[in-house]
């Protein structure tokens, strides 16, 4: 709902609606599904639902059978997510492997290939708005031995926060509020984007809380700052999860972090992802 273009009292509903519906019970907002491969009516529904209300849905394969790749991506396609965004680490469908590359220089230099912390962020903060990840999937194959922890926050209820304490939401919407310099080692041009835009009145989000290669436009610093903070302090609406083998999530690009983790000889941490262009729901 954006509060630029809408009544005051069309906001509030939309607002007091979404507060409402938000739950950090992990029970209430997981759906168990019985084979990827062929997703039930009540499954679908239940995940839509779900994303409808938080932007976020878990779910839960019993069947080991049903953990390779494959049947993710058919899950994942049964669910609405394709067009999906690629990488020099996706194959052919576009799934990646997130997981440590300890010898590999080139892929360590980014956080989620590593076993350190990974700050708020959304994922593809750094595409151009033409190129938006929208939503995306997380399956965890195998969990690691100590550490991985996830949090997630609903980048609507991130908007509604920041709309309570600030009137500059305007100065987060601005086309060049994020600027991400130009990469000549991927040959990736300067990105300029806002945080947050909608789309068919659907709200989306670009950011990341690193420091290294994100310039914020001077007019939009004190509105970031804010916004950092409410992120970092709004504890109270923070999902908090450790996926075990079997687990995973679908999100519309909700803003999260992991903390650092251990891994073992039996216990090496890999997921898989897959960013797509779609939203979900509409």
């Amino acid at each position: 709902m954006n509060i630029l273009l809408n009544t005051k009292e069309d906001y509030k509903r939309w607002k007091d609606k979404k507060l409402e519906s938000f739950t950090r019970n992990i029970d209430h907002l997981t759906v168990h599904i019985s084979n990827p491969n062929s997703v039930s009516k009540p499954e679908k529904n239940k995940v839509i639902s779900l994303l409808r209300s938080n932007n976020l849905a878990f779910f839960n394969i019993d069947n080991i059978s049903y953990k390779d790749k494959s049947s993710i991506k058919r899950f994942a396609f049964q669910i609405g997510l394709g067009d999906y965004d690629f990488d020099s680490r996706s194959d052919d469908d576009g799934l990646t492997e997130i997981k440590e590359h300890k010898h590999n220089d080139k892929i360590s230099e980014y956080i989620p290939y590593t076993t350190e912390e990974l700050n708020w962020h959304t994922d593809g903060y750094y595409n151009t708005k033409d190129n938006s990840i929208l939503s995306w999937l997380l399956f965890c194959n195998t969990q690691s031995e100590k550490g991985g922890v996830n949090k997630y926050l609903d980048h609507e209820i991130s908007y509604i926060l920041f709309n309570d304490v600030s009137n500059k939401i305007k100065d987060l919407m601005l086309e060049n509020t994020c600027c991400i310099p130009e990469n000549l080692m991927t040959k990736r041009k300067e990105v300029l984007n806002p945080v947050y835009m909608f789309d068919d009145e659907n709200l989306h989000m670009k950011f990341s809380m690193r420091k290294k290669n994100i310039i914020w436009n001077d007019a939009s610093l004190k509105a970031i700052n804010i916004l950092k903070s409410i992120i970092e302090d709004s504890s109270e609406y923070h999902i908090t999860k450790k996926f075990a083998e079997g687990e995973g999530i679908i999100t519309n690009n909700v803003i999260h972090k992991r903390t650092a983790f251990t891994n073992s000889k039996n216990k090496n941490r890999l997921l898989y992802r897959l960013r797509s262009k779609r939203r979900v729901i509409k």
